[in-house]
């Protein structure tokens, strides 16, 4: 009687192989478009919650610090940052690098007084853009609400 307890090298390698080309027929395209298009609407969303984090420090120190915060971006040839600054004595509070995918047009500097509005009421919007998609970010100046769109 003849039993048999394993596998040859052979059907092994077979099996290994056809699991491979399945796994190769079933993996989707990746579309770099539809990354690029991503980074920039995680950018915009980021950019929200930091301004949005910038006008409630200035309301939280409105007390020792009359001059408010500002949300700054800065663009260089190898992409962008952007900061929150304390405007009275100008420390960074927070730095965030933004990939070099990323553009922005528009607005580059949002601050706050203590009250939380801003200080500087024309153009209150900044465009992030990454391949086709742009995201549109406004500041209501009265009342410093932050809204995004995208466009």
């Amino acid at each position: 009687m003849n039993v048999r307890n394993g596998y040859t090298l052979a059907e092994m390698i077979m099996v290994v192989l056809v699991l491979a080309v399945i796994a190769a027929l079933a993996t989707p395209r990746l579309h770099f478009g539809q990354i690029q298009e991503r980074q920039a609407e995680v950018t915009a969303w980021k950019i929200v919650a930091d301004l949005r984090r910038t006008r409630s420090l200035a309301i939280l120190e409105a007390a020792s610090n009359p001059d408010g915060f500002a949300l700054e971006i800065k663009q260089t040839d190898h992409g962008a940052t952007y900061e929150i600054v304390n405007s009275g004595n100008k420390d960074i509070v927070d730095t965030h690098a933004v990939d070099s995918n990323v553009g922005f047009s528009g607005r580059m500097k949002f601050e706050f007084d203590s009250l939380g509005v801003l200080k500087e009421k024309n153009d209150p919007s900044v465009h992030v853009s990454a391949g086709e998609k742009t995201f549109t970010i406004r500041v209501i100046p009265t009342t410093g609400m932050v809204k995004c769109d995208a466009g």
